[in-house]
């Protein structure tokens, strides 16, 4: 795989993990935002972003074992679709741990999933000042699912 690929298919997953693989206009980026908004100043901070994907981990990592397996992100995938929270991402749960598994071992640990969300945050920051806006996620999506809504 090179590395535009394995890029590609982090930032995918990443945007997956973060919920934002949903056919993702500008209100779903708008919610999406607002929910990792916390102090309410219309733009997602480093720090935001960080503890919404930390709040993520924690809740694919169903046996508290510190690692996400496809099996367990598919099941918090589905309970967020059943919940209305999200719909089908075009990327298995395999392949979106394959894009950020460091190790290779077949699951993602705390660290490799937080060194994943740093980067996509980084990816998703166009302009560079340190938040990103429901427009910058929405451009994030688009550039990483090919525009598909």
């Amino acid at each position: 795989m090179n590395t535009y690929t394995r890029t590609h298919l982090a930032f995918s997953m990443l945007l997956s993990i973060a919920g934002l693989s949903l056919p993702l206009g500008a209100q779903a980026a708008d919610r999406m935002a607002g929910k990792m908004d916390t102090d309410g100043d219309g733009k997602v901070s480093a720090a935001e972003h960080a503890v919404a994907a930390k709040a993520m981990f924690e809740r694919m990592d169903a046996d508290k074992d510190g690692y996400v397996t496809a099996a367990e992100m598919d099941a918090s995938h589905a309970a967020m679709k059943k919940d209305g929270q999200a719909t089908d991402s075009p990327m298995s749960s395999a392949d979106k741990i394959k894009a950020v598994d460091r190790d290779g071992d077949g699951k993602i640990s705390a660290t490799e999933h937080e060194a994943g969300s740093k980067s996509m945050f980084g990816k998703m920051d166009g302009d560079m000042d340190g938040y990103v806006t429901a427009a910058e996620m929405e451009a994030g999506h688009k550039a990483t699912m090919g525009g598909k809504k």
